[in-house]
C-alpha cells in the first residue's frame, strides 16, 4: 500500500512538473521593437502566471464581451499619436500585459473585424489599466 502511494505521488509530482513548464512556456514574454509583452489567462494556472508578471509591465489589458464572457486571439495593435505603429500581436488570452516608454497611445483591437480604438496614457512605471469590451451579438 505504502509503494502504490509512493509511485502515485511521483506520478502527481512528475506530471505536474510537466505542467508547470507547458505554462511558463507559453507565456514567455515576447519583444518587437522596445516593447516587452505577454497574454494568456486561459485556465486557472494561466490566470496565476499572468498575476505574477502583472508588476513588471506597465499596461494591462483586458478583453471581454460585455455580457462578462472573456476573449482570446484578439489581434491587437499598438500607435503612437502620429500613427505610427509599434506593436502588433495577437493576444492568446483574455489578458495582455505590455511594457510601453511615457508616452500616449492608441490600443486597436480586432474581434472577429469589429475593432475598438481606445487612448490611452503611459506615465513611467505606474501602471494603467484598460478593459477593451465588445456588445454582445
Amino acid at each position: 500500500m505504502k509503494t502504490q502511494f509512493q509511485i502515485i505521488l511521483f506520478i502527481v509530482t512528475f506530471l505536474s512538473g510537466f505542467a508547470v513548464f507547458g505554462e511558463s512556456a507559453a507565456l514567455q514574454p515576447q519583444s518587437q521593437g522596445d516593447i516587452t509583452f505577454v497574454s494568456g489567462g486561459v485556465g486557472l494556472d494561466e490566470i496565476d502566471a499572468m498575476r505574477a508578471l502583472k508588476p513588471k509591465y506597465n499596461l494591462h489589458l483586458l478583453f471581454a464581451v460585455n455580457s462578462g464572457e472573456y476573449l482570446s486571439d484578439i489581434e491587437v495593435a499598438i500607435f503612437d499619436k502620429k500613427g505610427n505603429i509599434f506593436m502588433q500581436a495577437m493576444s492568446l488570452g483574455p489578458f495582455m500585459l505590455v511594457n510601453l516608454k511615457s508616452g500616449s497611445y492608441y490600443v486597436k483591437a480586432s474581434l472577429d473585424g469589429r475593432v475598438i480604438s481606445k487612448k490611452v496614457t503611459i506615465t513611467g512605471h505606474k501602471t494603467t489599466s484598460l478593459s477593451i469590451i465588445w456588445p454582445h451579438e
